[in-house]
């Protein structure tokens, strides 16, 4: 049993779509240059009492006229550009997310729970006999859905070393923290930690995206 997605385009039009911060930069850039209408808003954010600044540890991009914006017809129009980690990694996806702040050692770090969506038709045909293999048994769901395990694994690393290169500026005084403030500017996590880490755009591979999306428009 392996999991095959159907192009059947349901999850591109059941919810808005969670990004991490340094997607919402990549995606919102696209739009821009694509010429496709582009609404998000910061999630989960903390309080940087150095800068004033609420830090914004994600993303929602909102669904435009029932779907993403980024759908034509039931495909991804930036398939090969830029797909966001969790819509690579659908139907397997973090149910909650938890970010956690220690004070006494200055360290942010993220406990997350996965799970399969129901939304996704395929999950809904192989529900039962994955309940009965053990569901979100790692080995058994590494074989079912080698790629989306991959995709989820690489969100998680992501989503570590920015909390990591973040812990590293509160140890070292330039940032200090506290649950977030309301009625505070918002600042994305990922553009405040690239002033202080100039290589984590291409840590990222952010230019590869950026040289990617100038290849295509040129061939338009």
């Amino acid at each position: 049993m392996r999991f095959t997605c159907t192009l059947c385009g349901d999850c591109c039009r059941a919810s808005p779509v969670s990004l991490l911060p340094h997607e919402d930069v990549i995606l919102r850039e696209i739009a821009e240059r694509l010429e496709v209408p582009y609404k998000s808003y910061n999630g989960y954010v903390m309080y940087d009492r150095v800068s004033g600044y609420n830090l914004a540890f994600s993303y929602v991009m909102d669904l435009i006229d029932g779907k993403c914006p980024f759908l034509a017809g039931n495909l991804c129009r930036i398939q090969n550009l830029y797909k966001p980690l969790i819509c690579r990694s659908f139907p397997y996806i973090p149910r909650q997310v938890r970010y956690n702040i220690d004070s006494y050692n200055r360290v942010v770090y993220a406990t997350v729970e996965y799970g399969l969506s129901l939304m996704c038709p395929v999950i809904k045909r192989d529900k039962s006999e994955l309940e009965r293999l053990g569901e979100l048994n790692p080995g058994i769901l590494s074989e079912y859905m080698p790629q989306e395990v991959e995709a989820a694994e690489e969100m998680e690393r992501i989503r570590s070393l920015f909390l990591a290169l973040l812990s590293t500026l509160w140890r070292l005084g330039v940032v200090d923290l506290e649950a977030g403030r309301p009625g505070a500017p918002v600042y994305n996590l990922y553009l405040f930690l690239a002033r202080h880490y100039p290589d984590l755009p291409h840590i990222l591979k952010i230019d590869r995206v950026m040289k990617r999306l100038a290849e295509m428009l040129e061939h338009e």
